[in-house]
């Protein structure tokens, strides 16, 4: 058609690349950004121990021991919460390393063995093991008592002799220059022959020293001392200062060992970048470069041709016209319309007579049919054209088929059948679309 353009190919950018410059320079810079989030992410927001429940620095639940953290802050005691080479930090510092409840785990058993690398350590054993409620993941809702062979499995590292009882007695206990006395009813001892009693009573010991190489090792039996729900009770949070200070002698931080919870953290950048979050800033940046490569490479092959124009004229737009109906799903409804006009237009040139309805007009037609020497009968198309609409399923070649031979059966109507010598030519009250069709001429 006139003044018809040709469909233009996809926007590229000046060098023919996929993508301009500018979109190029918007995707490096949405990765930095991401990047940096992450990392930010991973310095000021730890998932390995944000909602943590259980018996370690970062737990508020009533089996963690974060209060004991923040009471020696409070108080100006240099605290440390090591993920990596706790005893290094604690030996080159002048500190204390302190190994709260760890787990009795074969990594944890492992990990422990290295606190004979430092000078002075604190281990305080475990008894409680708990599962988070729904409401809030951070507390305890099931609290279970860990067997007394867990236990031991711990002491064993310090005191392969040693063994562990639960009195149900409120103890009495003695003291040796100490001034505090701890807060504890139906407490969990240390039965050994080679341990230096602290604090201790007939059924057993509290708090006891064992020397093991150039190691001083404080063991607290019991951590009912030291946890977040039993560290207000008495002058428990006293006695849990005190043991510090006592071990604190140079001034030390007091090193609170988290690998034995689980809680690792590798100082190696490339390790660091492989595990979450940061791996996810990885991933992006690594998608971000494909992306870019992609966008600078050439393509491979020959161009893809270009979309053909709409063609103009009537087929085709009766050919769209067509598809639409189709598209649709209405053609029965289309051939039952178009048989009326075919009937209507019919009754404009032969002068169909008025009264002429259902039975007597479909005579009337067959008749009239015969005398202009029609190839079908009115009665054999409108069959067809009946079947075609009500038939147990309505396919579209079979509608086609009979709007066909209704087209026909009108025109011959009309025009008479080209085999016919006496073919009539139309006349001046022909509609529009006889227009043109002439029957065959004398």
């Amino acid at each position: 058609m006139q003044g018809e353009r040709p469909m233009s190919a996809p926007p590229r950018g000046p060098s023919g690349d996929t993508f301009s410059l500018r979109a190029v320079v918007l995707l490096i810079a949405a990765g930095l950004m991401a990047f940096t989030a992450a990392a930010l992410v991973a310095i000021y927001s730890d998932p390995q121990t944000e909602g943590t429940y259980g018996t370690n620095a970062y737990s508020y639940s009533a089996i963690g021991h974060r209060a004991w953290t923040e009471i020696l802050q409070d108080l100006e005691v240099p605290v440390l919460l090591s993920r990596n080479d706790s005893a290094a930090k604690a030996y080159d510092g002048g500190g204390l390393l302190i190994l709260a409840q760890p787990y009795s785990s074969t990594d944890a058993i492992e990990s422990m063995e290295l606190m004979f690398d430092t000078d002075r350590v604190l281990l305080v054993l475990p008894r409680w093991s708990g599962f988070p409620g729904y409401e809030n993941r951070t507390w305890i809702k099931l609290l279970r008592e860990l067997e007394v062979k867990d236990v031991e499995k711990i002491l064993h590292v310090v005191d392969e002799d040693a063994s562990i009882v639960r009195s149900e007695e409120t103890p009495d206990w003695r003291r040796i220059a100490w001034d505090s006395a701890p807060s504890l009813d139906g407490a969990q001892l240390i039965k050994s022959d080679t341990i230096t009693p602290i604090v201790h009573s007939d059924a057993g010991v509290l708090l006891g020293e064992y020397r093991v190489g150039d190691t001083t090792v404080w063991v607290l039996s019991d951590p009912d001392i030291i946890n977040n729900s039993g560290i207000d009770e008495g002058d428990n949070a006293v006695f849990a200062v005190a043991m510090v200070d006592a071990l604190l002698q140079g001034g030390g931080a007091a090193v609170f060992d988290e690998t034995s919870h689980g809680f690792t953290l590798s100082p190696d950048l490339w390790k660091a970048l492989l595990s979450f979050p940061l791996n996810l800033a990885v991933l992006q940046g690594l998608f971000a470069a494909a992306i870019l490569v992609w966008a600078a490479a050439g393509r491979f092959g020959a161009p893809l041709p270009p979309r053909p124009r709409l063609k103009a004229g009537k087929q085709v737009l009766i050919a769209n016209t067509a598809s639409l109906f189709e598209y649709a799903g209405n053609l029965a409804d289309i051939l039952k319309r178009y048989h009326e006009t075919c009937l209507h237009d019919l009754g404009r040139h032969i002068h169909v007579p008025r009264d002429r309805r259902g039975a007597k007009l479909t005579d009337w037609l067959d008749r009239t049919g015969r005398a202009r020497g029609t190839s079908e009968s009115y009665s054999q198309v409108y069959d067809a054209v009946a079947t075609a609409i009500n038939g147990p399923s309505i396919a579209v070649p079979a509608l086609l088929r009979a709007a066909l031979r209704l087209h026909r059966w009108k025109q011959e109507m009309i025009h008479g059948h080209r085999a016919d010598p006496n073919g009539l030519r139309p006349g001046a009250g022909a509609g529009s679309q006889d227009r043109g069709r002439t029957g065959r001429r004398p």
